[in-house]
């Protein structure tokens, strides 16, 4: 059957059900499918050859948006952690509608699976533990997340042992400078590679002006 007008209430058939664990896929004679929850779609009485009116198909349609937008957020952190700010972004490119996204995001927030503080902690350490790399690179890479500066600021300085000293910036300095040394401007070179990394400008100017030290005592030697 197809849609017929009533007044202007256009009227649906239910023409296929199928159940799977979680949830029940309706299809309706206009080829729409809806996925309703196994434990909402016993509310409707969802059962082959009904008719639904729109307003109901409406209401059918936005659990079914929600159930839907719930699973995409619980796979894609399946893959990885994610900050909010990743979540919604992903969800709005996935085509659900701000209120949805928002209703998804705070829920799975409230359920623990969604931690921003506990995902900076994360990052940082995992990021450092890949390559050494500097406060700045760090909180640019969270900022990019979507991660709050006030809770970037707070992971970074909870995790100050996890940073380089100047001594360990010294020896990634003097790895890239093997291959800069004998350049134009090798020791600016070195400087724009360190920060780039992300090492805080002090750190830089102390690490760049040992080496300097030393290239001049050795010149004096020869």
């Amino acid at each position: 059957m197809h849609p017929l007008l009533f007044g202007i209430r256009i009227v649906l058939t239910i023409v296929k059900i199928k159940k799977a664990d979680d949830h029940v896929s309706v299809e309706f004679d206009n080829d729409a499918t809806l996925k309703i929850p196994a434990r909402v779609a016993g509310m409707y009485r969802l059962e082959t050859g009904r008719s639904v009116d729109q307003i109901e198909f409406a209401q059918l349609r936005e659990e079914s948006d929600r159930f839907q937008c719930r699973k995409k957020a619980l796979d894609y952190l399946a893959v990885r952690p994610r900050s909010a700010a990743e979540m919604e972004r992903y969800l709005s490119k996935k085509g659900f509608s701000g209120d949805i996204i928002r209703e998804t995001v705070t829920g799975i927030r409230d359920a623990g699976y969604i931690d921003d503080a506990d995902y900076a902690a994360r990052y940082i350490s995992d990021r450092l533990n890949r390559k050494l790399v500097g406060k700045n690179l760090l909180y640019s890479e969270l900022l990019r997340r979507g991660v709050p500066r006030n809770i970037i600021r707070h992971a970074l300085k909870e995790s100050e042992a996890l940073h380089a000293n100047a001594d360990e910036v010294y020896t990634v300095a003097m790895k890239k400078y093997e291959g800069l040394r004998h350049k134009s401007n090798p020791l600016v070179k070195l400087s724009l590679f360190l920060r780039g990394r992300g090492f805080d400008g002090d750190l830089v100017d102390s690490v760049i002006e040992r080496i300097r030290r030393e290239d001049a005592g050795a010149e004096e030697e020869m």
